[in-house]
């Protein structure tokens, strides 16, 4: 009888102390994605990329054992519904982690409730600093934010292309505000200034009477803070009105569909990027890229691999390390001291990851590419600030 006390004991205890979202056979995570909605196309891919990465693990015997479940809630891009999504995976389905969340605007509106429940959230699909800066316990950033992404396209302008006039375009929101803020942070330590800049609204239709003045001002560069359609719209009014300038634009337009509704306006278009492309004469990144895509097409035969679909295999191949470094006696803690460890990390689709006490931004390198022949051709390695 006393051995039977003993063991209820010791299950009431294992009980109590396991980790939310953590069990002997697997480990369950959430990601909130625009599955429907105006945004679907990029939530369903970013979902797509994340499940391609963790069924092959799974496939391959889990972490320690345990599979990986990937609970999707859809908010269609709705901060309002991000916030009840959330609540319900971290409250009722009781979650491990949130993985891999899209959407600036919903990142932020969630943010201080996963921090304040010490619920790790790792990798958002969002370009803002302030879900890094200031660095918070539980909110791991992989994406480069638009603060670095800015610095380093005036660094990149100036240092690479010999660039003094520059003119700035940018969505008035918070998107272009932080990337125009950034770009004349850099330029002050060259002591220069824009000599155009121009906050517009991305749901107009006509830029005509803002590219006018674009002509006057006479740039040698432009710095476009915008997303696909808008910056495309702009693309094709500055070309028509025959402003000849060098544009450079943010890696949220670094995407074959930017290219393919661009057609001949946009080649010769500088863009910022993060994951190396996957050409011949690189052939380290060609073979990782092909590796990815073995991976993805197991779970989505022939599919093509957007760049939504990397981010979300990027999501879900960091989250997975991070599980391998806390242990197979897994708590969120261990998995956010885990994720501290990380130094220049290379996985497969990742590149140059680096987190530590005091530091969520995940990404403080990006390259320069410039669309040639309807193709995206790397023109510089990683650089940072320095």
């Amino acid at each position: 009888m006393k051995r039977f006390a003993v063991l209820a004991l010791a299950l009431i205890v294992a009980l109590v102390f396991a980790e939310v979202g953590v069990y002997p056979d697997k480990i369950v995570v959430g990601t909130f994605q625009a599955l429907s909605g105006p945004y679907a196309i990029i939530g369903q891919e970013m979902s797509k990329g994340m499940q391609a990465y963790f069924n092959w693990v799974n496939k391959n015997g889990g972490v320690y054992g345990r599979k990986i479940e990937l609970i999707i809630a859809d908010d269609q891009l709705n901060p309002a519904k991000t916030v009840v999504e959330v609540k319900r995976l971290v409250e009722s389905d009781k979650v491990f982690a949130i993985v891999g969340g899209l959407g600036t605007y919903g990142c932020l509106a969630v943010m201080d409730y996963l921090e304040q429940n010490k619920v790790p959230f790792v990798y958002q699909g969002a370009g803002t600093s302030l879900l890094v800066v200031p660095p918070k316990r539980y909110i791991f950033g992989v994406q480069p934010d638009y603060t670095l992404e800015g610095q380093l396209i005036a660094k990149f302008l100036v240092e690479n292309l010999g660039k003094k006039r520059i003119a700035i375009l940018y969505m008035s929101n918070d998107v272009g505000e932080e990337g125009r803020a950034a770009v004349k942070l850099r330029l002050e330590k060259y002591n220069m200034k824009p000599v155009l800049e121009i906050g517009y609204n991305p749901a107009e239709t006509d830029y005509s009477a803002l590219a006018v003045r674009v002509l006057g001002a006479n740039p040698d560069a432009i710095v476009i803070y915008g997303f696909i359609t808008d910056t495309i719209r702009w693309i094709k009014t500055l070309r028509d009105y025959g402003v000849k300038s060098d544009i450079v634009s943010t890696y949220a337009n670094a995407d074959p569909s930017f290219i393919t509704l661009g057609g001949k306006y946009v080649e010769g278009v500088y863009l910022t990027g993060w994951v190396p492309l996957a050409t011949p004469d690189r052939p380290e990144f060609f073979r990782d890229y092909q590796r990815a895509v073995a991976i993805y097409q197991e779970t989505f035969p022939d599919a093509v691999m957007s760049s939504y679909a990397v981010a979300g295999f990027i999501a879900a191949e960091v989250f997975v390390e991070g599980l391998l470094r806390a242990g197979p006696d897994l708590t969120r803690e261990k998995l956010v001291e885990a994720l501290e460890t990380f130094k220049n990390w290379n996985g497969i689709l990742a590149k140059d990851i680096t987190w530590g006490p005091g530091q969520r931004r995940g990404k403080t390198t990006m390259y320069f590419m410039r669309i040639e022949n309807g193709m995206f051709v790397a023109k510089t390695d990683l650089i940072g600030l320095e």
